[in-house]
């Protein structure tokens, strides 16, 4: 506040090293009159007019003096002035400075350990990233070790266990899951369905129940041939010696895995259907399933056989392909509704007959039951 004082002050009263020149100028003129009263108290005409012109000379040196001594401390105030101005001019910067000083010294600690924790980030995404594609590598050499011992195996038991660990692998688990479809539809082995089929196929949902659909139709197309070969026309039965060693594990193993295959895709069927999924049942073998209450509206049956299944309660009105469908020993009257082409292909293609047993259960139907179901789904008809 004083440098402040007095810097102001100076700045009202006038420039401090003006009033030293003026001083100077003074004083020299002052000692130049004392000079000049010297000269004249030497040429003095009297004592009288000597001793006066000394007495001035005397007075105009003391003032002299006197002006020297005061240019002497105008000078040292003028100094102090300006070192106070300075001072007062750079003290803001200073504080800055002293300001800047600490935070450095207060930020450099902190700076050093987000600088080594950085490093050690860094180094250990590295050390990961180095991990990760060494387990990758390494995975990636397993899984063609694991086709090559699905290709060349005579047994599929290698191929199971070979396949397990890329099950639910993130990378492969797709391909993983097509190759046990593949060895599934190839395989003649219940007790192989058993141990593949749950961990490689389960749980199915609508998102990929395409999948078991695929391995269904697979199995179809093989199965086929002979079930034709087999099938005896005049009794309306299978005839299984007509088959050879090979064919009858062939029809064996279908026929034990499908109820398997048959329950997983009803679980699906009895959730509600996702908006804008197509259902795609043609050319499927179902068996021995509990398909009751199921809305097959929009549907594809074109070429389905079903075989020995609960149906009761299941809305057939809204299937509009159902060419080659077949219901084998299935009591499809007992639907909920339908329409009537499909009413008049089901009554064509797999009229009832008296004394059967149908479904799940065996059960026997009688005509009387029969007709009244007929009764029933054609006064629903619109």
């Amino acid at each position: 506040m004083e440098a402040q004082t007095l810097a102001d002050s100076g700045a009202h009263v006038g420039s401090p090293s003006a009033d030293l020149e003026s001083l100077t100028s003074q004083m020299k003129a002052v000692r130049e009159a004392a000079s000049l009263l010297l000269d004249k108290a030497q040429n003095a005409a009297s004592v009288t007019e000597q001793a006066a012109a000394l007495e001035k000379a005397a007075g105009a040196l003391k003032l002299a003096a006197e002006m020297d001594k005061t240019r002497t401390e105008l000078a040292k105030l003028t100094q102090e002035i300006s070192k106070l101005q300075h001072e007062n001019r750079t003290a803001a910067g200073r504080e800055r400075s002293e300001r800047m000083r600490d935070y450095v010294a207060l930020l450099t600690p902190l700076i050093t350990i987000i600088t080594l924790a950085a490093t050690l980030i860094a180094q250990n995404w590295q050390f990961l990233r180095s991990e990760q594609n060494k387990r990758e590598e390494a995975l990636d050499a397993q899984w063609q070790d694991a086709v090559k011992t699905i290709s060349t195996s005579g047994a599929l038991s290698p191929g199971v266990v070979a396949l397990q660990p890329f099950l639910r692998s993130p990378k492969y688990g797709e391909q993983a899951r097509e190759v046990a479809v593949n060895l599934l539809s190839r395989s003649s082995d219940p007790a192989f369905f058993t141990s593949l089929f749950g961990t490689a196929l389960t749980p199915v949902t609508w998102t990929n129940v395409d999948r078991l659909v695929r391995l269904d139709r697979e199995l179809v197309a093989r199965g086929n041939p002979i079930w034709t070969k087999a099938w005896d026309v005049a009794k309306q039965e299978n005839n299984l010696k007509k088959l050879t060693p090979p064919e009858r594990g062939t029809y064996d193993y279908i026929e034990t895995i499908a109820p398997s295959i048959t329950s997983e895709v009803a679980a699906v069927l009895k959730t509600p259907r996702i908006t804008g999924v197509v259902v795609d049942l043609s050319a499927t073998y179902f068996k021995n399933g509990d398909w009751s209450g199921i809305n097959f509206s929009d549907v594809n049956l074109e070429n389905m056989n079903l075989n020995r299944m609960d149906v009761r309660n299941a809305e057939l009105d809204g299937v509009t392909r159902f060419t080659g469908a077949y219901f084998y020993y299935t009591a499809w009257w007992e639907v909920k509704s339908i329409n009537r082409p499909l009413l008049d292909h089901l009554k064509a293609n797999n009229p009832f007959r008296p004394g059967t047993a149908y479904g799940l259960r065996d059960n026997l139907v009688s005509t009387a039951q029969y007709e009244a179901a007929i009764q029933r789904l054609t006064s629903q008809m619109k």
